[in-house]
Parts: C-alpha cells; structure tokens; sequence
C-alpha cells in the first residue's frame, strides 16, 4: 500500500474511534476527556500528515509543468525564428 492509502486508513479508523468515545462519554460517562482528546488529536495529525504529503506531489508536478510550458515556447520561439529567416523562394509573388 502507499504511504499516502495507509495515512487515510489510519485517519478514518481513528475519526471513527474518537465518535465512539464522544458517545460513549455523552451516554456512559466511562472515558476521560483526556484520552478523547488525545484521539481527535491524531485523527487530525493523520490527516494533516496526509495533506502535506499531497501539497509536496502538487509542487512537484507544478513546478514540472512549469518547466514544460517554458520548454515548448523556446521551442516555438526558434521555430518562428527559423521561418523568419528562411528565404522566401518557396512562396509566389504576386
């Protein structure tokens, strides 16, 4: 599995642990705020770790993309020069 996969698992195993504690504190009062806040807590780290990783992939391919952009207009760059420079013996004149 991908590191990115085993994040959002972690993530929704731990959001649904932390809304059976928040019920079972409301309608049994047998968990500490403590350890449900510690719960919320990595849901949120796990999820954040998960957004990180997907903002770092979104930079590389954009700065990728930046590249290409800039590599195909100098290649339309010199090839206008090209035919700017080639005599005009091919064309009629009128």
């Amino acid at each position: 599995m991908k590191r990115k996969e085993i994040l959002n698992a972690l993530f929704w195993v731990f959001l649904i642990i932390s809304i059976i504690l928040i019920v079972w504190k409301i309608f049994a009062d047998g968990v500490t705020e403590l350890s449900i806040v510690i719960v919320l807590f990595l849901t949120l780290m796990f999820k954040l770790w998960t957004l990180s990783d997907e903002t770092k992939e979104f930079k590389y391919e954009f700065k990728r993309f930046k590249h290409e952009v800039k590599t195909s207009f100098a290649k339309v760059r010199t090839d206008f020069s090209e035919l700017k420079s080639k005599p005009e013996s091919g064309r009629k004149k009128r």
